[in-house]
Parts: structure tokens; sequence; C-alpha cells
């Protein structure tokens, strides 16, 4: 006797024999949890019986429980994907500790953590960027703290997005976000909080993050739902604030059986906040025993063609200047002192300004030592960025019938951003998104008479995108030079260069005085310093730079994807799209008497999919998967376009719409124990032109990899997931503009912060850095019937290195967090302890090869968590 059991989401159809693995899984509509084929097998066969199983809640599951329509628009069980995809349930996004990017290792492989800045929600995926997507639709990674207030589950998936969505600049991958739909079966409220954090080997920090959650129906026709989130928290790190208020709403209607309508609207404040950028001065001596080379650093500075460096009494910040040597550079790039070159004599006059053009660091300077430093030490206090970000979304679905259907998917957002760092990191950004993508949907059955189906999906987007980003990056190379010994005030331009003038508009980089005219430093004479301009706000910008622009454009895009498969065994997905773009770009800090730049232009864009797979078995496919397009990269500090270079500087960039990305992926998915364990294994190339840089740089990566996934949840009790990877990649082509081509050597010779001005060394072919080659991580959840619980969560990762010039290396490094929890269904409780064995280990401050900041991980930290429902 053949028997139906019937799951969340899946159909399981197998022999009646105690202890025999099922032969077939289907997965169904993740609303119904029932497909058409399903209730056929149940109700067509008199051989068959139905039998009323247990549901696997998708709000626990670790198993794939949704059919996700992030990839190809139609409802497509993720056994049946030719793509590397992995799920993040609502209980995870709700009960775990997430706090960037990073931490979303734990769900997916493939995932880098590093250069987040203690901002953002798209991971590092496959060695690159990523994007962020809301229900299928592609929204901004807008720089804030994360907040998931209005997302109940997450898809994760690895490579270049679907033909369906257009040209997307980021091909590492994407997350697509579920925003919280309403109930229209019962009304449910909920209200939880989360209170932190107790460092035992620190200071502890004041932190509490407060969401409550109502949903129900209206009538029998139409339900809401709304979400509240409010969060203030001193980070771990000092003078690091993640302060937001965060609002959600949403409605849907079904009048009938064939219509229903989905509308979402949220509203995000983050109204006082930090990026951080980690420990300057890296060495391997930092990685090894935590010691940091203190003390003053020495300033090398150009006035004519000669070089010079002022002479301190000691390493003492305020130590008076007591010469100045000249330097000259030797056969291995260093900078060194001239011999019999002292003078007492400041040669930078007023009539002479100099320029400072790089750093060196004198070991022998008195007062210049290893001392050891707190990981906690970060930012400071007077830094204060700011974003609040709009979203809404309505989504219309018609059924013609069971096999036709029209959708429409409309998406905006508007978001309006300052970032405010060290006093000469500045950028007022302003985004805004309107998408709108119409599918028609159909199932062909038998098509030319044959045993083959057609899940197809064609349909046009239209995307209209403006940024206007007013930003200023004056002297924030100087970053590496501070020492984060002293008071973090000090961490400023101003304070660094000893500069005595100030603009009277005040703000934090009031320390450039009056720009364009060189100002006076008490201890190294008369210094030219890039210009900015007072932009309003207590905040300065520069006029004519590649990320300060106003651009927009538009993008019309035509595709259609197709979904083939033959009889049970095996399948093609195949997709093409054609987009035409209409792009201009202005400058919108025009200076009095100055010139308005401006260009447009008209573009088009394609690419192209094809993944075959075959199924040796139901519960079994092997897949192949090849990708290309071009697409368009949005650089610089905002997600907008930028400016050409050289004798392009008043153009668009041109390499902004030839960015060529291609894919290769071969995979393996399983489910072996049906409804028990799902396991992925998948190999793939990839490489991609990534997006321009602040000085028009565009490097083109080139990566390769292995990443494997395991799920296996034998019971309610026992909760289990594994991912594993393996990275390699490397530039084609990179520059050395970076704070410290040559890494930080405390020789009183090598030069840091010069970007690459002084150091001159070559662009070229470079193994790619901060990606560990091997990554594990995973967790284990155990559950009592009592509601007594506890999971243990890991992650390991193997050596990676700093810097192009590989001058630190971080060793094989792991980190364990330990939860325990008591849960009921009226209330529940837990405790989270972070970093458990008190590890420490270190991600990379800033994301890029050319970036040579270490961001220590959090100490052992201990989280509590309460919540009730009713």
């Amino acid at each position: 006797m053949r028997v139906t059991k019937y799951l969340y989401g899946i159909s399981i159809i197998g022999l009646a024999w105690p202890g025999l693995a099922f032969a077939e899984t289907r997965y169904a509509d993740a609303e119904t949890g029932l497909s058409t084929e399903a209730e056929e097998e149940a109700g067509g066969a008199a051989a068959s019986i139905t039998v009323n199983g247990e549901r696997l809640n998708k709000e626990t599951s670790v198993l794939p429980t949704r059919a996700p329509t992030s990839i190809y628009g139609t409802a497509e069980p993720i056994l049946n994907i030719p793509r590397s995809v992995t799920e993040i349930n609502a209980e995870q996004l709700t009960k775990d500790i997430i706090t960037s990017s990073d931490d979303l290792a734990k769900y997916a492989p493939g995932i880098t953590r590093g250069g987040g800045q203690n901002a953002g929600i798209a991971p590092q995926l496959r060695g690159q960027a990523s994007e962020v997507f809301q229900d299928g639709q592609r929204g901004y990674a807008v720089r804030h703290p994360a907040n998931f207030n209005a997302y109940e589950g997450a898809d994760i998936v690895a490579g270049p997005s679907s033909v369906i969505f257009g040209s997307v600049t980021g091909s590492g991958g994407y997350i697509n976000y579920i925003s919280k739909k309403p109930d229209f079966d019962q009304r449910r409220s909920s209200l939880s909080t989360r209170i932190g954090t107790l460092i035992p080997d620190g200071d502890s920090k004041l932190a509490f993050t407060v969401t409550g959650d109502d949903t129900g129906p209206i009538s029998d026709t139409l339900a809401y739902r709304t979400s509240v989130t409010v969060q203030k928290q001193d980070d771990y790190y000092d003078n690091v604030k993640n302060n937001y208020y965060a609002l959600y709403g949403a409605l849907a209607w079904k009048p009938n059986s064939q219509f229903r309508a989905d509308l979402n609207f949220s509203y995000d404040n983050y109204y006082d906040w930090n990026v951080t950028h980690g420990w300057n001065r890296a060495t391997q001596e930092l990685v090894d025993d935590g010691l940091y080379y203190a003390g003053r650093a020495t300033p090398v500075i150009q006035n004519g063609s000669t070089y010079w460096s002022p002479v301190f009494a000691s390493g003492a910040a305020d130590s008076a200047t007591q010469g100045w040597v000249r330097r000259a550079r030797n056969a291995d790039g260093q900078y060194v002192v001239v011999p019999g070159s002292f003078q007492t004599a400041s040669p930078n006059t007023q009539t002479s300004p100099g320029t400072v053009r790089g750093w060196v660091y004198d070991p022998s300077l008195e007062g210049n030592e290893l001392v050891k430093l707190s990981r906690q030490r970060s930012q400071r206090a007077e830094d204060k960025s700011t974003a609040k970000r709009v979203t809404a979304q309505l989504r219309l679905n018609y059924e013609f019938d069971e096999n036709t259907s029209l959708v429409n998917s409309t998406f905006y957002q508007r978001s309006n951003d300052v970032t405010d760092a060290t006093g000469s990191f500045n950028v007022q950004s302003r985004d805004r998104i309107f998408d709108n993508r119409l599918e028609l949907r159909h199932h062909f059955e038998n098509l030319f008479g044959l045993d083959i189906d057609d899940d197809s999906n064609t349909g046009i987007v239209y995307r209209r995108e403006t940024n206007r980003s007013i930003a200023a990056n004056n002297s924030f190379f100087n970053i590496y030079a501070y020492d984060l010994t002293l008071d973090p005030s000090t961490k400023n331009p101003g304070d660094l260069l000893g500069l005595t003038g100030s603009n009277p508009n005040g703000g934090n980089a009031a320390w450039i005085g009056t720009a364009g005219v060189p100002q006076y430093s008490s201890s190294l004479g008369w210094l030219n310093l890039p210009p900015m301009y007072y932009a309003g706000d207590g905040l300065y910008a520069e006029s004519v730079a590649s990320y300060t622009s106003q651009s927009k454009w538009s993008t019309t895009t035509i595709f259609t994807q197709h979904n083939l498969k033959f009889g049970t065994f095996a399948g093609l997905n195949a997709g093409a799209s054609h987009s035409w773009v209409d792009a201009a770009i202005r400058n919108p800090f025009v200076l009095p008497g100055g010139s308005d730049r401006a260009d447009s232009g008209l573009y088009k864009l394609y690419s192209v999919q094809v993944s075959p797979y075959v199924k040796p078995t139901a519960n079994t496919t092997i897949y192949f998967t090849y990708d290309r397009s071009i697409a368009i990269n949005t650089g610089g500090f905002a997600n907008g376009l930028s400016w050409g270079s050289g004798a392009a500087a008043n153009l668009l960039n041109p390499l902004q719409f030839k960015s060529l990305s291609e894919l290769y992926e071969v995979g393996l998915k399983a489910e072996p124990i049906a409804g028990q364990l799902f396991f992925t294994l998948a190999g793939f190339r990839q490489a991609r032109d990534q997006s321009p840089d602040q000085f028009n740089n565009i490097a083109r990566l080139k990566v390769k990899g292995i990443e494997t996934t395991l799920r296996y949840q034998p019971s309610e009790t026992w909760r289990t997931g594994v991912n594993f990877n393996y990275l390699s990649a490397y530039n084609e082509y990179t520059s050395q503009a970076g704070f410290a081509p040559r890494g930080f050597v405390p020789d009183n010779g090598t030069v840091f912060s010069d970007s690459n001005v002084l150091n001159q060394l070559p662009a070229g072919r470079y193994d790619a850095v901060q990606i560990p080659k091997y990554n594990l991580s995973g967790y284990i959840d155990w559950r009592h019937p009592s509601g007594f619980g506890a999971e243990l969560s890991g992650w390991l990762t193997s050596p990676w290195y700093l810097n192009l010039s590989k001058t630190v290396r971080i060793p094989t490094s792991y980190n364990l967090d330990l939860g325990v929890f008591y849960r009921q269904p009226r209330w529940n409780a837990a405790i989270q302890v972070l970093n458990l064995t008190d590890q420490l280990n270190f991600v990379s401050g800033l994301a890029g090869s050319t970036n040579a900041f270490l961001q220590p991980t959090r100490s052992r930290s201990i989280v509590a968590q309460f919540g009730v429902n009713f």
C-alpha cells in the first residue's frame, strides 16, 4: 500500500513500511501546504491513503520549507532550483543575535566576514559585494545598523541574480528578505525585548531592543499586520551607538479565490549611529599578542620637489618640533633621512606651504612603544551618522486559471543618509527608487505532445533610480596615522596636524579653516590641504570629486524565463533579458563662479542564463548553470553613478555600463531522508568587473570555490545546520591606491597613508586578500519537551592576509556562541553568551584589498532576551 503524508509545504510519498525512507518529495504552495499534484495523488487513486501528519513549522524548521519565488519569480522547490540557495526562518531572524551582515555566515556558506563597518545587512558573498531584495524586488543596502522589524525570513542566493530582475551591481549574490505577512486565520500579538550587554572582561554597555508585533483578520477578505521596534544601544565598541526606531504596516486583501493584493509600508529612522573603522597600524604583533605601536607618527611633507619631516622631541602628541630633516627615496622604496640635512627652520612658510604626502613611524622616538590595546577601543563621541528610510511595496496577483496568472509588483524606496566620521569623512546622500515589474506566469503542460512542462515567466521591468551624493574624503587617509591610545576626540585631522584655524561655520570639519587657503600648524608650519567647503548642517564637502554627483537613470528591461521539466528525470531552466538605460549626471555642489558639469547617455545591456539538470532519483538533482550578463556598476560612497577620470573627468564613467559578469556552476542537491536531511554541494567559477571606487579604479575579480550545506532535523528535539566553503580569488587588475600599500612597518622609512603617491607600487594581478580560503560554520539546537533548550553555534576560518603586501597574517580563528532558553507558548526567555571561549578574533575593518584596518571582534559578552505572546 502507498501512503501520502503531508508536512508543511512538502508531500512525501512512499511505501508504508516502518523505517523505510520515503521515495519521493514534492514541495507545495507555501500558503496552503498542499500542491495540486499532491491533492490529485491523495484523491485520485483508490490505493492511496492520506495521513494527516504534523506539518513542519516554517518558523522554526531548519529544513527548506518555502518554495521561493525570489530566483525565477515562479515558485520552485529548492531541490529543483539549479542555484545555491539557503533559507533563514522567522525564529532565526528574530531570536538570533544579528548585529551585522557578518553574522549571517551562520546560515549560509560563502559569506566572508569583514567590511561591514557596523552598517548594512548585505553580506559579502563569494568574495564580492551582494545586493538586498525585499520580496523579490531590489532595494539599496544603505548604510545603517541591522534592523529586521519588517521581515520574517530570508533567502540567501549565491551568484548573479536571475534575468527577471534586470541589471544588478553585486554579482556575488543577494539576500531576499521576506516581509511580514498578515494572518487571515487568527489574531496574534507578541512583545519581545533584548537587554545587554554584560562584558565580564571589559566595560559593560547599556543596550535594549523592544519589538511589538500584531496581526489578524479585519474581515474574511482583509487582514493586517503591524510591527514596531525601538532600539537604544551603546555597542560593544567605545563611542559606538546604534539607536533607531522602525515602523511597519501591511494589509492583505483576498476578495475572491483569483485575486490577492498585498501592500506594505515601513519607516526606519536611524537617528544616531556610528561606522567603525577598526584598528590602524596593523602589525603581526597586534594580531598575535594584542600589542599596538603607540606614539606619534611622523609626516612626510612635500615642499617643491623636496620631502621633509619634522624632528619631534618625543612621541607625545604635543611634543615640540626641534627641527627638520630631508627625506629621499631609496632602492627599496623607503623614504629615509638624508644624512646631514638637519635644520631648525621650517621649510613650510606662508608663501611656500607644504603638502602632507604620507607618514612613517619611528620606533626609536622616545615614547613610541608597543602597548596593550583594549579591543573595545574605537571611535570618537563627536561622530554621528544618521539614516532615514521609507519603503512601500504593492503586489497584485490575479489568477486567470490554475495555470495562468498576472503579477504586478511595485516597489518604492526613499533614503536620506548622513555619514559624519573623524572630522574628514562626510557624506550626504539621497536615494530614490521606483521599480515596477509586470509578469505573465504560465504553466504549459505536455508541450509538443510530449511529457514536457514549462513554468514560464515573461514580462517587463521599469526601474528609475536617482542619487545625490555630496561627499568629502579630505585627509581621510590620515586615519592610519592616529594614535588610538590617546583621547578618541583627537582622532581628526585638526588635532593630528596641529591646526590652529577654524571655520566659523563650525561642525566636525571646522578645522579646515578657509578652503583652499594655506593653514598654519603649530608643529608643522604652513600646510596645503585638499579643499572642503561648507555644505550645510555642520558638514563639509568637495565640489569636484568622482563621488560628488547627482545622477539619475531609468532602465527598461524585457525578460523571459522558462523552467522546463522533461518528465521527472531532467529539466532545463533558461532565461534572457535585454535592458535599455537612459542615464544622466551633474554636479549638485557647484561653487560660486564654478562651472556646472553635466553629461548623459543611452546604453544597452543584456543577460542570459542556462541551467540544465538531471534527477537520478526523485530526491536528487545534479545541475550546471551558466550566467553571462552586462550590468551597471554604481560606486563611490553611495548608490550612484560617478564621473570618469582624466580627459573624461566631466563625463559619465563609461565603464559603469560595461561590467561583464560570468558564472559557471555545477552542483548537487539531495534529500537522503525526506523531511529530515537536506544536503547541497556546488563548485563554481565567477568573474566580475567591480564597482568603481572613489578614485575611479575598476578591478576585475576572479573567484573559484566549493560550497556545501547540510540541514538535519530528525525531530522537534534536534536541529543541526552545517556550512562549508572553499574560496580562491584574485584580482586580474588592482591599483595600489590604498591606505598602506606596503603595510604598516615601524622602521622610520616605510610610508603609509599616502594613497600610493610615494610608494608608487604598480597596478596588476594580485591574490585577493581578506578572504579566508576555508570557512566552516554551523549550529546544533536541542529542545526538551518541557521548554528548556540550548543552542551551540560557531565558526572556523583558515588564515588570511590583511593587505596586498601580505605583511599581516591572521591565523586560523574560531568562535563559539552558546544560548540557553526556556520557551512556552505564552512566553520565552533566553541567555546568550557570545564568544564563549573569549577568543581574540579579527575581521577586516574596511572591505577592499587596498584597505588595511583590523576590527577585533567582541570579547565574551552576555545578552538576555524575553518575549511574550498573547
